[in-house]
């Protein structure tokens, strides 16, 4: 019951109140996510005010940025063990999500974690690499919203996250407060992809240490 009340005080005092529903939804993501994390590398926060902040506030806090809406069509790549992918949509359950993920392990933890949050219908796990659904007629310009949370480069994602986008669609990708050096090693190839960096926002919330930059495709959105 302490991580109930501590996940609750903590969405609370930073504006994203939880239903009740939500908070069973976070409380088995935590369980299941400590449980699995004991057989395969998941990740490295453990503690629970940790995953609290780092993992599930972490994911939700671009929503003081972005717009995402019921029926929204979000990609998350290289989602790992569902950040920020299935914390926006337990957030925010109308949005049709999908989830890339490359390690067969990672992949087998989030099928079961989409079966016991009872999102079975509403989620696709692709284990798969980005690359390849970059170049599938399926996933191409098909999606609303592209998010990255982990270590690749900007530099280094713009071919498959672009290719990605809809008509209006924006690409944000998490990243720590030192941003500058990231954005200018990735002109080169934002320009080969016709790409361009619209905006780019500091949390408010200081101990996340989070950065959001958003990206849209040249000629799309307005």
């Amino acid at each position: 019951m302490l991580f109930h009340h501590q996940l609750e005080q903590v969405f609370d005092n930073y504006g994203y109140p939880l239903t009740q529903n939500q908070i069973e939804q976070l409380v088995l993501y935590s369980v299941e996510l400590q449980r699995w994390n004991h057989h395969i590398n998941l990740t490295t926060i453990n503690e629970d005010v940790d995953v609290i902040y780092k993992h599930f506030l972490d994911s939700v806090s671009v929503l003081e940025h972005c717009i995402i809406e019921e029926e929204h069509n979000l990609i998350d790549i290289g989602t790992g063990a569902g950040f920020p992918g299935v914390v926006l949509k337990i957030y925010i359950p109308n949005i049709r999500l999908t989830l890339v993920e490359a390690s067969h392990k990672k992949v087998a933890f989030l099928k079961y974690l989409i079966s016991q949050l009872g999102m079975d219908s509403s989620v696709q796990v692709l284990p798969e690499r980005a690359e390849i659904c970059a170049e599938t007629d399926t996933y191409r310009n098909a999606y609303d919203w592209v998010m990255t949370r982990y270590v690749a480069s900007l530099a280094k994602s713009v071919k498959y996250c672009l290719p990605l986008l809809n008509e209006t669609g924006r690409w944000v990708a998490y990243k720590s407060n030192e941003t500058d050096v990231e954005i200018q090693e990735s002109e080169s190839a934002l320009k080969e992809h016709s790409g361009k960096i619209e905006d780019i926002h500091d949390s408010r919330i200081a101990l996340l240490n989070r950065s959001y930059i958003i990206i849209r495709r040249l000629g799309n959105g307005i």
